[in-house]
């Protein structure tokens, strides 16, 4: 979802400063490269020993959630091409989509408050109901069964390396778009992972692999 559908890894990153300049800590964008794609139980641990932040994780997860929802009531969309390559590629045909997320049911709710992603999705899989967080292959092997397909006649599109390690664990093809990974962090993870600059790009494959 960040990244992939949703415009949003800039307004967590901005909502870990605001909770960082609380504690008198200053970080840039690159110093949370490492945490794009993580759960919540893998992101809070790291996070806070990164940054030698103490206290109750509880609490520092419910701080910088306050602070992503603030904004997302103004800042909230979606990644650019997205809507049009839906419109194109997805709309009013029978293929069947999921979104797959390392983000709670709680926050879920919150983003459909603020965007109709609920309108662009047949199923939605969050942290909450997956039986292994990405980068565990099962959350995508999870909601591949739960939509009734084969791995093989599925297309993973996925921005980050745990989301991407996730999916190249199964036997779908899989498109790296490049919204926050680079072609070497993408061919490390593998080789047969397709690599798209946007979802232009993202089409011209698409309409090949569905063929």
């Amino acid at each position: 979802m960040d990244g992939t559908v949703l415009d949003s890894e800039a307004l967590f990153e901005e909502a870990q400063v605001l909770l960082l300049e609380k504690y008198n800590v200053k970080a840039s964008g690159q110093d949370f490269e490492e945490f794009r794609g993580m759960s919540y139980k893998h992101f809070y641990p790291t996070f806070m020993s990164k940054f030698n932040i103490k206290g109750d994780i509880d609490s520092i997860r419910n701080k910088i959630r306050t602070y992503l929802h603030e904004l997302m009531e103004t800042k909230l969309k979606y990644i650019s091409g997205f809507e049009d390559f839906y419109i194109r590629n997805i709309k009013n045909t029978n293929l069947k989509v999921g979104l797959v997320t390392n983000t709670t049911r709680l926050s879920y709710q919150k983003i459909q408050s603020c965007i109709n992603i609920d309108d662009y999705f047949n199923y939605v899989q969050t942290v909450t109901e997956s039986i292994e967080p990405k980068p565990s292959p099962k959350a995508f092997l999870q909601a591949i069964e739960s939509l009734s397909l084969k791995e093989e006649n599925t297309i993973i599109i996925e921005d980050s390396k745990t989301g991407l390690i996730s999916a190249s664990g199964t036997n779908a093809k899989v498109i790296a778009i490049k919204t926050s990974i680079t072609d070497e962090e993408i061919k490390s993870i593998s080789n047969d992972i397709i690599i798209a600059e946007n979802y232009i790009e993202i089409e011209n494959y698409f309409k090949k692999l569905i063929i």
